[in-house]
């Protein structure tokens, strides 16, 4: 509650009088029906036409005056809940923007934006609904009671005993609800991840024809979410009726009694008897109102404590209290004793372990290895995107751990092994990384990494449309176009993680030669499936199980590693086959 209080406390004079409008709408309404039994019992028992016209217009402009606070009670809280879920929302997204590779896996993708907007949507919600209703309720509910006993003291028993009734109810309802909730939200992610999955992934689905096979796996998902909101809404449709029998049976109960109390003794005017109703009504739809705010409330429990996980999620990576700006830049790697693993748990096996080397600046440096060698692993803890577990890796001497995460990143030009574009023109995909990257900038970019003769046979050249995923180009146009978006940066260091597996054998040998004459005095470390794609390095680094198995130049390796020579050979195989 204080996380949610400090997104509340930045408009709380606007909140409180919001809440003042609230309240002075409910006192209106129980006025007129005061006026409206005044009316019946005065103006038409004495038929006292000017009284009757007199409260009449009272009423009216009672009308009119409650419509006004109304519609201020309703804008001010919708105004107050926007800005507080515009604050939280983006507070919650630069925590997660924040997260390491780490972090994101233990939520996974598809839980973060559930509570990104479902959590927030709901809690903005709940905090729309406290704002008017447990406010409206408790004054409407509170006034009604005592209105009824100042009324008629024997017949105010019945709505108070409805009243204790019906909140046993809440209690049950409340209780059992949050339980319920919570599954509905896990179940929630669940389905929203499996149409994550299947929209990211429907060409594969078409490709190995197994739309049916996602339909049904699509199905169960969407019939465990069916089966849990049922759950969850089910324990709520006990409300409806309990509230209705009590004003039914309430009613009843009072028009019996007050019958005889109006035949034999008098003590309650016709007037009195329909205000008395109007009270009843009044104070059994308070109860249903602060029913169901307690509902939501206990439904956003679950999401505020879903968010409350992603807030109190420690960050892995962050900068040091005193962080070093890189001065020198340059560019002297050097890997101590590093060893990494993904989980903290003692029975599981390092990815990496005692990788020690250095790459020095210029140097063409090669990574190869079998797939889950640890190659992405280790090119992902240079730039702090995972820490290390134990060792050191320094830059120019220093701790990485020491530099500031912008400026240490910013030494680097970072190619995925999953080439993604944004949603824009393809000017505002090669400058994600440098705002102010000039004309001259983007086309030696884009002429270095052969993209540049594609983008001027477009009509709109620099500015053509890019889609969602960049799903308008093919594989290698991507993975050209993410190269020269790297090179942009102009890094002191590029990196390639397989990042040239889509291209031909001569576009990716054009590439790499115009990588050397173009930016000879940059450092390049290039992970590759290929021998082809590393063999003109000036050195080749060996990985074997999360272990270095040899360094050194192709010609030496292919004497010395027996695991180059197991994949030079298979490749050759390949090849040979082909031909």
């Amino acid at each position: 509650m204080k996380r949610i209080y400090k997104y509340l406390k930045v408009d709380l004079a606007v909140v409180l009088l919001g809440i003042l409008f609230v309240a002075g709408s409910a006192m209106v309404e129980l006025y007129q029906i005061r006026l409206m039994g005044t009316i019946i019992d005065v103006g038409i028992e004495n038929s006292d036409m000017p009284l009757i016209l007199n409260l009449g217009v009272k009423m009216l402009l009672l009308a009119v005056l409650g419509i006004i606070i109304s519609v201020l009670g309703l804008i001010i809280p919708a105004t107050v809940t926007t800005r507080f879920a515009h604050r939280l929302r983006t507070d919650l997204f630069e925590k997660i923007q924040n997260f390491s590779i780490k972090n994101v896996n233990k939520f996974q993708t598809a839980s973060l934006v559930t509570r990104l907007t479902n959590d927030v949507d709901f809690i903005q919600r709940t905090v729309l609904m406290r704002l008017r209703m447990l406010v409206r309720a408790p004054v409407l509910l509170f006034s009604t009671v005592y209105l009824t006993y100042t009324t008629n003291k024997f017949l105010s028993r019945v709505p108070l005993v409805a009243v204790i009734l019906l909140s046993f109810v809440m209690m049950y309802v409340i209780s059992q609800g949050f339980p319920r909730f919570i599954k509905l939200q896990e179940k929630m992610d669940g389905l929203n991840r499996k149409i994550q999955e299947s929209l990211i992934n429907v060409r594969v689905i078409k490709s190995f024809v197994r739309e049916d096979v996602e339909d049904v796996r699509f199905s169960q998902d969407n019939k465990a979410f069916y089966d849990a909101s049922m759950h969850a809404h089910n324990v709520m449709l006990l409300i409806d009726p309990a509230l209705m029998t009590a004003i039914n049976f309430a009613s009843i109960v009072i028009m019996y009694f007050a019958s005889f109390i109006i035949i034999d003794t008098k003590l309650i005017a016709i007037g009195d008897l329909l205000v008395f109703i109007n009270y009843l009504r009044f104070t059994m739809f308070s109860m249903m109102m602060i029913t169901n705010v307690f509902m939501m409330m206990t439904r956003s429990k679950a999401s505020l404590i879903r968010i409350n996980e992603v807030f109190d999620e420690k960050l892995d990576i962050v900068n040091e209290e005193k962080s070093d700006e890189i001065q020198t830049r340059k560019g002297h790697i050097e890997f101590k004793d590093v060893s990494f693993k993904y989980y903290e748990d003692d029975t599981v096996a390092n990815t990496l372990n005692n990788i020690n080397f250095s790459i020095y600046p210029g140097e063409r440096l090669g990574i190869i290895g079998s797939t889950g060698s640890g190659k992405t692993t280790l090119v992902n803890l240079l730039g702090r995107l995972m820490d290390v577990s134990s060792g050191a890796i320094t830059v120019d001497g220093i701790d990485i751990k020491n530099y500031d995460l912008k400026a240490l990143r910013s030494l680097f030009g970072f190619v995925p092994q999953k080439n993604i574009l944004f949603k824009g023109t393809i000017t505002s995909n090669l400058k994600l990384g440098n705002d102010n990257a000039s004309k001259d900038l983007l086309r030696k970019a884009s002429q270095t990494s052969l993209i540049y003769d594609y983008i001027q046979s477009q009509e709109l050249k620099f500015e053509s449309e890019v889609q969602q995923g960049g799903l308008n180009f093919s594989g290698g146009q991507r993975q050209r176009l993410c190269i020269a978006r790297a090179l942009v940066i102009e890094p002191k260091i590029l990196i390639l993680d397989d990042s040239t597996s889509a291209l031909d054998a001569q576009t990716e040998e054009l590439v790499m030669n115009n990588l050397n004459s173009h930016y000879q005095d940059m450092t390049l470390i290039s992970i590759a499936q290929k021998i082809s794609s590393v063999s003109k390095m000036d050195r080749i680094l060996v990985l074997n199980e999360g272990e270095i198995e040899a360094i050194g130049t192709h010609d030496e390796l292919l004497e010395s590693s027996l695991v180059y020579n197991e994949i030079y050979a298979s490749q050759i195989r390949k090849e040979e086959v082909s031909l």
